[in-house]
């Protein structure tokens, strides 16, 4: 395990801790709120983003009990501790689908977000934890990773690149 692994893992780690306490003690994303927002929202200034805190609480619980009962294959959860963050899919492993016609914006697709009942999406199709500590270290700026996030989903964006290349090998009868 090489060092950015390894800090990797420990944030992931104290940030699962973090959900802990504030899950559990139901009150502790509410009085460390700065922190939560940051992690969150990225951003400090908790105040702004305090209508969200009372649709996360009751999505945390859900989240966790996807977790406890094992159906956390294609979301957020899935991502393995010492992954880097990313902003973006593995260009190696990802592709854009070639009936997608919106390039690299999804546009007003939000069936992710949706399919989970995220808190952080917004009416107008945008996520108010964009490009945050959560978004990067878990499923959001990575998505997606594999065929069965893509699946679970039923993402139109993206296909993988191993999939793509054999579907053009059948097309074109090799």
């Amino acid at each position: 395990m090489t060092f950015s692994e390894l800090k990797w893992a420990t944030q992931r780690l104290l940030f699962y801790a973090y959900l802990a306490f504030s899950l559990f003690t139901l009150v502790g994303g509410f009085l460390t709120a700065p922190l939560f927002s940051h992690l969150v929202f990225g951003d400090w200034r908790f105040w702004r983003h305090w209508n969200h805190a009372w649709r996360l609480i009751p999505h945390g619980w859900k989240m966790l009990s996807y977790i406890v009962r094992g159906e956390n294959e294609g979301f957020m959860f899935s991502v393995p501790l010492t992954a880097a963050p990313l902003t973006s899919p593995d260009p190696g492993t990802t592709q854009l689908n070639p009936t997608w016609r919106h390039g690299f914006s999804c546009d007003t697709c939000s069936r992710c977000c949706e399919k989970i009942g995220c808190p952080l999406l917004r009416a107008d199709g945008l996520c108010d934890g964009y490009d945050s500590f959560f978004w990067r270290y878990f499923n959001c700026g990575r998505f997606p990773s594999a065929q069965r996030e893509i699946d679970y989903y039923s993402c139109p964006k993206w296909v993988m690149a191993e999939d793509r290349a054999a579907r053009d090998r059948v097309a074109a009868g090799g």
